[in-house]
């Protein structure tokens, strides 16, 4: 009987694709001190009140 060749790369090169994304999103964590940046805040105008005239 035949045995297919076992792949033990199969499940390393997924697991370490994301362990560097973890530490890529630490990392960038870490160089921006935990703030968000200021192009991730979102502004919304106010709602101006008509004045009864």
């Amino acid at each position: 009987m035949i045995y297919p060749e076992e792949k033990s790369a199969g499940l390393a090169v997924p697991l370490i694709a994301i362990l560097l994304a973890i530490a890529g999103i630490l990392a960038v964590l870490v160089a921006t001190g935990g703030h968000s940046s200021a192009a991730a805040r979102v502004w919304v105008p106010q709602a101006q009140q008509q004045e009864a005239g």
